[in-house]
Order: C-alpha cells, then structure tokens, then sequence
C-alpha cells in the first residue's frame, strides 16, 4: 500500500513539474532552412544542392533542425500538443521557412517545439497543407511534393496548375 501511495505521489510531483515547466513560455519565431541534423552535422550538408536528401531523411524519420539565417542550429521537436506541426516541417525539408514555438534549452543544445510552419509567407500550422505540387511534363509519375526530376525521364518536374 506504502509503494502505491508513494509512486502516485512521484507520478504526480513529475507531471505537475513537467506542466510547470511549460506554462509560461512565450512563443519564439526564427526563420532559416530545414537540414537533417545526420548530414549537417556530419558533413555540413545544407542548400538547394542538398534538398532532395534532405527530404529523403526526413521521409526516415531521422532528427531534423532549423539553420537559422544567423547560423545557428535548432533541434527541430514535437510540440505534444500540436505535433501535426511538425509532421508538416519536415515537408519543408531543405526550404527556407519560418517556425513559430517554444525554445527549450538543456545542457547547451537548444530546440524548438514546432507549433506553426510558414513557407513564403503562409502560414502551416497542425492541419492541412496547402504546399504546390509538382509533376512531371510527360506523365510519367504522380505529383510529388517537391521539386526535383523525375525518377523515370529525367524531365524537370513543373509546378502543378
């Protein structure tokens, strides 16, 4: 009965630290580019020449981050209350975009909880996207959401009307 009561108590002491924690925060809103924390990290892969792998480690569901236009780095996180935010950022990956969240900082690396994303000036916050979309001039595949070539004529993909 002792161990019960007593890991109810630590249950509570912990959440209600964790809710304490969290109550007060102002939103904070940096604007820079969407990178896969591997490959900046590791080999400071960032830009136009890096955004298709970017998107292709964010569809692996490696770590991503925000290189702000100052030059710092952000561990991009999961907002719990609006995680859909974040699923939409990693769409971005390898575009410039403007997040708006909460910073949190622990043992000098900073993150940002993804609360709303904002590419050219719309806003994307939990729900849909209204990104464009593009295809191929021959068909060959279904719209893609990003830029690029096409897998199977090499054709430029062209934004979708």
């Amino acid at each position: 009965m002792r161990w019960a009561l007593l890991l109810s108590v630590a249950l509570f002491v912990k959440v209600a630290s964790f809710a304490f924690a969290h109550q007060g925060k102002k939103p904070a809103t940096v604007t820079g580019e969407v990178v896969c924390l591997t490959c900046y990290l590791t080999h400071e892969a960032k830009g136009e020449k890096h955004a298709q792998c970017a998107a292709n480690c964010a569809r692996k569901e490696l770590p991503m981050g925000i290189l702000t236009t100052d030059g710092k780095l952000l561990v991009a996180l999961e907002d719990h209350e609006s995680a859909g935010a974040y699923q939409q950022l990693k769409k971005f990956a390898g575009q410039k975009v403007t997040v708006t969240g909460t910073l949190h900082t622990r043992h000098g690396m900073t993150g940002i909880a993804v609360q709303k994303v904002s590419v050219g000036g719309a806003k994307q916050s939990s729900g849909k996207v209204s990104a464009a979309k593009y295809v191929c001039p021959m068909g060959c595949i279904p719209s893609q959401d990003k830029p690029g070539n096409c897998p199977k004529c090499g054709m430029k993909l062209v934004v979708q009307k």
